[in-house]
C-alpha cells in the first residue's frame, strides 16, 4: 500500500474518533491531580466529533477536500487546550495535503512537519512530556526512516511507535508526571487517534455505519432560489451532493454541461461560494420568503456599546452574580465541561460592542477563547482568568471611561493580587508535590498546587488560610462560595470555624453552586 484515497482517509477519521470514543474514560483518569475533573480525553473526543460531523456533512470526493472539512470542524469545535492543539495538528494536515486528491507515501513526511509545526505555534512556551513532545518525536521519526521503497503501513506503524515510546517517556520529562504516576494525558489521547486511525488503515473490518450529522428542518427556510450553473461533468457529482446538505425542494436538471435548480435555503453566502467553486454561474433569481423588515429597523436603532463582556461560568450562584455584573454573555462550562471554540465566537457574534472582554474562568478555556478572538472581526481580548472570582475582581477594576489597554492592565493586576483556594476529593492513592494524599480525602489546594490531604472537610478550608499566611500573603479579606454538594448550614460551620481561628480577617460566605468543588475560597 502506498496511497490513502478519499474513502480510505474519511475511513481513518472514523477509526480514530470511535477508538478515542471508547477509551476517553481511560484518558480522563490520567488526570496528574487525583480530583474528579479530568477532562482531557472528553475534550479531544468532542472536538474530534465536530471534526467527523463536518466530514460527514461534506460527501467530499478528494483527501484535500475531507481534510479541509476535519479541520473546520475541529477548529471550531475545540475544547479545552489538548482540544485546541489537536484541532491545530489537523489543520496542518490540511495544509499538507491542500490541492492533493490523494495521500501519497512521500506526502507523509511533510505532513507531519507542517502538522508539527503549526500545532507548537499554538501553543506560547511549549513544555516538554507533553502532547507536543509525542508529536515532536513523531515527526523526527517520519523524516528519519522515509524512504521510497517503504510501504505505507509499515511506514505509519513505525511512526505511530516512535509515538507511543515518546508517550512513555513523559513521567521522565515531567516530574508532577512521575510522581503521579501517569503519563500525559494529551499525548495519550493523540496516541489513541492515530491507532484507531491507522487500524481502520489496515483493516477489512467494517466500521459500522456512518450516520451524518441530523439535517436541520427546511420547511420554514428563507430563500427560494434558482440559477444556471456551467459546469463538467465530474463536478456536477460534486455539487449535486452538496446542495443535499444545505439546501431542499431542490428540482433540478442537467444537459449539455448546464445545471438548472430550483431550491429553498438558509444559507445563501455558502451555497454561491460552493457553485462558483465547481463553475460559473450563468443566471440567478433570490427570492426572500420572509423578509422581517422590522428587524432591520431595529438594527439600525441598536448602536453599539463601548464594552461588552463574556464569561464562562459553571454554577447558578455563579451565574446570578455574573449577571448582576453586567456580562452580557455567560457561557455555560468549566471544569469537565469546557465550551468549544465556537461556543465562544457564538457569544462574541451575540454582543453588539466596539470592544468585548473575555473571561474564561479556567486555564484549560484559555486557548479555545483566544482562538475564537482570531476567528471573529470583532475587537476582543481574553483576560485569562483561571476562576470565576478572579472576574469579580477584575470586573470591580472596569472603568468604562477607560481604554481597551488600560482596561485590560488593571484587571491584569486585579487578578494577580487575588489567590485561589479550592476544596476537592481524591479519585485515588497517589502523591502529589510531596503531599501524601488517599482516596476519598479531602483536598486543599491553593493557587493551583495541592498543599494538603485531610479526612475532614473543614480541616481543608483551614489548612488554605493557614498555608497562605505562612507563606506571608497579606489577607484582609476571605470570600468564601459554597458548591451545589453543600449544605448551606455546613457552609455556616466552616465559616464560624474559620473567623474564629483568625480573628483578624474578614470573612464572607456566598453561594456559588459550583459542581466539583465543594468549596473555592478567595483571599485578597
Amino acid at each position: 500500500m502506498r496511497q490513502i484515497d478519499a474513502n480510505k482517509l474519511q475511513q481513518m477519521i472514523h477509526g480514530a474518533y470511535e477508538l478515542l470514543n471508547e477509551n476517553k474514560e481511560m484518558v480522563n483518569e490520567l488526570n496528574v491531580f487525583p480530583v474528579p475533573d479530568g477532562d482531557t480525553g472528553t475534550n479531544m473526543t468532542m472536538t474530534m466529533k465536530s471534526g467527523v460531523d463536518k466530514v460527514n456533512q461534506l460527501n467530499g470526493t478528494s483527501a484535500d477536500e475531507i481534510a479541509k472539512a476535519l479541520s473546520q470542524g475541529t477548529l471550531m469545535g475545540a475544547r479545552g487546550n489538548s482540544g485546541v492543539i489537536l484541532s491545530q495538528l489537523v489543520r496542518g494536515l490540511s495544509k499538507a495535503i491542500k490541492g492533493k486528491s490523494i495521500i501519497d507515501l512521500s506526502d507523509i513526511p511533510e505532513i507531519f512537519n507542517i502538522a508539527n509545526k503549526t500545532a507548537y505555534k499554538a501553543v506560547m512556551k511549549p513544555t516538554e512530556g507533553t502532547i507536543l513532545t509525542v508529536s515532536q518525536k513523531m515527526t523526527d521519526k517520519a523524516n528519519e526512516i522515509y524512504k521510497n521503497d517503504i510501504e505505507l503501513d509499515q511506514y505509519l506503524y513505525e511512526i505511530i511507535s516512535a509515538g507511543q515510546k515518546a508517550l512513555d517517556n513523559t513521567p521522565n520529562q515531567l516530574p508532577v508526571l512521575k510522581e503521579a504516576g501517569v503519563v500525559d494525558s494529551g499525548g495519550q489521547g493523540l496516541i489513541v487517534l492515530l491507532r484507531g486511525a491507522f487500524s481502520a488503515l489496515n483493516s477489512d473490518i467494517k466500521l459500522g455505519e456512518i450516520i451524518p450529522a441530523t439535517k436541520e428542518d427546511k420547511k420554514d427556510l428563507a430563500y427560494e432560489f434558482s440559477f444556471e450553473l456551467a459546469t463538467t461533468d465530474e463536478s456536477y457529482k460534486t455539487v449535486k451532493k452538496s446542495l443535499d446538505t444545505i439546501a431542499d425542494d431542490i428540482e433540478e436538471s442537467f444537459e449539455d454541461e448546464v445545471l438548472r435548480a430550483k431550491l429553498k435555503t438558509d444559507n445563501i453566502s455558502g451555497l454561491i461560494q460552493m457553485l462558483t467553486e465547481y463553475g460559473v454561474i450563468l443566471h440567478a433569481e433570490l427570492t426572500n420568503l420572509k423578509p422581517d423588515l422590522s428587524s432591520i429597523k431595529a438594527k439600525k436603532k441598536q448602536e453599539a456599546k463601548r464594552y461588552g463582556f463574556i464569561a464562562v461560568s459553571r454554577g447558578d450562584g455563579y451565574d446570578a452574580i455574573l449577571k448582576s455584573m453586567n456580562i452580557d454573555q455567560i457561557i455555560s462550562g468549566g471544569q469537565t465541561m469546557n465550551p468549544s471554540t465556537e461556543d465562544i465566537y457564538n457569544s462574541l457574534e451575540k454582543v453588539n460592542a466596539e470592544n468585548i472582554i473575555i473571561f474564561p474562568n479556567n486555564k484549560n478555556i484559555i486557548m479555545s477563547a483566544k482562538q475564537a478572538t482570531e476567528l471573529t472581526d470583532k475587537n476582543a481580548v481574553v483576560i485569562e482568568t483561571r476562576s470565576i472570582p478572579e472576574t469579580f475582581a477584575a470586573m470591580l477594576e472596569f472603568d468604562y471611561e477607560s481604554s481597551l489597554e488600560e482596561n485590560t492592565e488593571s484587571m491584569k493586576e486585579a487578578i494577580e493580587d487575588i489567590h485561589v483556594g479550592e476544596i476537592s476529593t481524591s479519585i485515588r492513592d497517589t502523591s502529589v508535590g510531596g503531599v501524601e494524599i488517599k482516596k476519598d480525602d479531602y483536598l486543599s489546594i491553593l493557587d493551583g498546587n495541592i498543599i494538603a490531604s485531610e479526612s475532614k472537610i473543614e480541616n481543608s478550608v483551614l489548612k488554605i488560610v493557614d498555608r497562605a499566611l505562612e507563606e506571608d500573603i497579606a489577607i484582609s479579606l476571605v470570600t468564601v462560595y459554597y458548591g451545589q454538594e453543600v449544605d448551606k448550614k455546613e457552609a455556616k460551620d466552616v465559616v464560624k470555624k474559620l473567623s474564629k481561628r483568625h480573628k483578624d480577617i474578614d470573612v464572607d460566605l456566598v453561594y456559588g453552586g459550583q459542581p466539583v468543588y465543594y468549596y473555592t475560597i478567595t483571599l485578597e
